[in-house]
């Protein structure tokens, strides 16, 4: 026998099929608590219940003493199988294995995947472009110069979920990784070494963009520094001028404050680095220790091999793609889940005790 909750979920169900189907079109008039109650033998509270829920996914509104109605904007985009991946770099670089993850739920609904970079999606027919797809999964390289872009999905309820980069209460489902916390990691771990004067070096700038992944990592890095008592820290525009001009005023910095150890805002900026400092013959980790953030392919095989903080790439990429799926079946839906991914300590060669504390 059914239970009222399945009766419930039942109208619920039709109710999103007839629409999807066009047999409810956009702004019209669905049927009353009344009739709805008549039709499945429910009680009224029972599709009261269901039209109230099918009002919070977006798909209706309801009128005050008129009625409940599909909603004017209402779009139904005919379904192309195909996801478009949009990602700041080739999936050969090694810089995340988002994709493995995202397969992983593309191959379950039948979906190919095809993955294109930053630089060549179109600002002004991205809509166009949008229109070929079922979903979009979108790795901002530059969040605050992406938004015309990103907005266009947001205001015309284009299925995209963003994957590394957000913002505080920005409207779209997003997945990151836990960069505060990941920051805070890899400057935990150098003091636990006995490290006390340590820098943070990077390529992004830091002062422009509090959202970016850089800046977060950079708050753990603080964070980590003021619970230890550490009052020595390498302020936003210091952080990323040492690193300028290859490397120019980094030796000067590390020698005039002591530092002995250093981390890195991601991988690409730690790889950089090494070669630098074995030109300047300064050891790592002896002189030098020096923690990057990713765990991308080539830290394995640096020299000497990265400590990092590992992301997660494979998660991240299931989790944005099953995201996608909830946007793909309801772009109207009003939330917008912000979720975390976190991150691991991968212990290499780069790391060891500061000299001074060494027996």
């Amino acid at each position: 026998m059914a239970t009222n909750s399945n009766k419930y979920l039942q109208i619920l169900s039709d109710l999103k099929q007839q629409i999807w189907s066009q047999y409810y079109q956009a702004g019209q008039q669905l049927p009353s608590e009344n009739e709805l109650a008549q039709t499945y033998q429910v009680s009224r509270i029972t599709s009261k219940r269901a039209l109230q829920e099918l009002t919070d996914s977006g798909l209706v509104e309801r009128i005050q003493g008129r009625g409940t109605f599909v909603r004017k904007t209402l779009t139904v985009r005919p379904r192309t199988n195909q996801i478009l991946l949009v990602i700041p770099f080739s999936a050969e670089t090694g810089l995340g294995d988002y994709i493995t993850g995202i397969k992983e739920v593309l191959t379950s609904h039948q979906q190919s995947l095809v993955v294109v970079e930053n630089k060549d999606v179109p600002v002004e027919n991205f809509t166009q472009l949008a229109h070929q797809y079922d979903g979009i999964l979108f790795y901002p390289q530059d969040f605050a110069n992406e938004l015309p872009i990103i907005n266009q999905a947001l205001l015309h309820h284009l299925p995209l979920v963003l994957i590394d980069k957000t913002a505080t209460n920005f409207p779209l489902p997003a997945v990151v990784a836990d960069n505060a916390q990941g920051g805070y990691l890899a400057t935990n771990t150098l003091i636990e070494q006995g490290h006390q004067k340590i820098a943070f070096l990077s390529q992004s700038p830091l002062t422009t963009a509090l959202n970016s992944s850089a800046a977060q990592r950079y708050f753990g890095y603080l964070k980590a520094l003021s619970e230890h008592g550490l009052n020595f820290t390498t302020d936003p525009l210091t952080a990323t001028e040492i690193v300028a001009q290859d490397f120019t005023n980094l030796v000067p910095f590390l020698t005039a404050n002591q530092v002995s150890a250093v981390v890195c805002e991601n991988d690409v900026l730690a790889l950089r680095l090494l070669p630098f400092l074995a030109k300047q013959n300064i050891t790592v980790p002896e002189q030098l220790s020096v923690i990057g953030f990713d765990n991308i392919n080539q830290t394995a095989t640096s020299s000497p091999q990265l400590t990092t903080i590992q992301q997660n790439f494979h998660e991240i990429g299931r989790q944005a793609a099953n995201l996608l799926q909830a946007r793909i079946d309801n772009p109207y839906a009003p939330q917008a889940p912000q979720l975390t991914v976190p991150v691991e300590l991968m212990q290499r060669a780069s790391v060891t005790q500061p000299l001074l504390t060494k027996h």
